[in-house]
This record gives C-alpha cells, sequence and structure tokens, in this order.
C-alpha cells in the first residue's frame, strides 16, 4: 500500500505587484492557515518517507511552518517541475518514485494538485470530488499499488480531507 499527500501551499500575498509569481511570500492569513494545517497534521502523527516541494517562496514558506510544528520528514526535495505543474506533470514525478518509499507528500499549487486527485480518484481531470480545493488544502490518497510506475485512474481511494 502506498500513500500520496497532497497539499496546496497556503494563500499568498499580491501586495507588491512588481514581484514575479514565484517570488510571493504568503499574506498575514496564509502563515495562519499553515499553522492551522500544522497543528492538524501534529494532531494526526502525519509524517512521510519524502516531501517534494515546489520551488515557490509560497510553497516553501508554508513547507517551512509545517516541517517547524511537525518533523514531517527527512528527505525534502525541491522539483522545480512543481511550479506551474499541470496533472499529468505531477503523475509522471510520482511514477518515477522508487518503490522503496511508501508514502510521499507533494507541495504545490493548483490547479495541478486538484486535478491530479480527481485524476488518481475520478479517472479523469474534468469531473470534481470537490466544490473547492482552496489554499492550504490537505488530502491524503491510499493506493493498493506496489510500484509508483502502475499508479494511474482511479487507481486511489481517499484517506482524508483537510481545508482551513
Amino acid at each position: 500500500m502506498k500513500e500520496i499527500h497532497l497539499i496546496r501551499h497556503s494563500k499568498s500575498d499580491w501586495s507588491d505587484t512588481h514581484l514575479k509569481d514565484k517570488e510571493r511570500p504568503l499574506s498575514k492569513r496564509g502563515r495562519k492557515n499553515a499553522r492551522f494545517l500544522g497543528k492538524y497534521v501534529k494532531k494526526v502523527s502525519f509524517v512521510t518517507d519524502v516531501a517534494l516541494v515546489s520551488p515557490s517562496i509560497r510553497t516553501s514558506e508554508t513547507w517551512k511552518i509545517l516541517q517547524g510544528l511537525q518533523n514531517i520528514t527527512k528527505d525534502i526535495k525541491i522539483i522545480s517541475e512543481i511550479y506551474e505543474a499541470e496533472y499529468s506533470d505531477l503523475l509522471r514525478i510520482l511514477r518515477g518514485l522508487s518503490s522503496k518509499i511508501n508514502n510521499v507528500v507533494l507541495v504545490g499549487h493548483n490547479p495541478g494538485m486538484e486535478d491530479l486527485a480527481n485524476y488518481l480518484l475520478l479517472g479523469n481531470d474534468t469531473d470534481t470530488l470537490f466544490e473547492k480545493f482552496p489554499t492550504s488544502s490537505f488530502i491524503s490518497l491510499v493506493t493498493d499499488q506496489k510500484d509508483w510506475a502502475d499508479l494511474g485512474r482511479q487507481s486511489c481511494r481517499l484517506k482524508r480531507f483537510w481545508i482551513p
């Protein structure tokens, strides 16, 4: 059994219009919601084998807040392909994981994160189980696949879905 955990970065700050999208930090509300998520993660004793994090400032800040409240993993990889990735790109990243890894957390962006969850749960990226997949969302999926390369349509079950 393998587990996939998807975390959408917390709310970003749009006050500095000169910043590139990738450089936007968290807003005050974003930091607050990341701390709420961190408390939830600590409550459920969440740990994982590896964290794959987008290189954007807001995802890095979200991850640092979470990791500061609960030691989630020691293996953290900043993956440039996660930034602005479509669900198919995220799926390719997951399929490339070693079969020795049993669970992974991916910290990234929408619409790719939501589309990936829908693909793994429903088999497509057009239908949705979510009325909203807001910033600071945390979803856990479980699959019976033994090898990440076999991850595909409707191959997962929902374990948890938390929103701030």
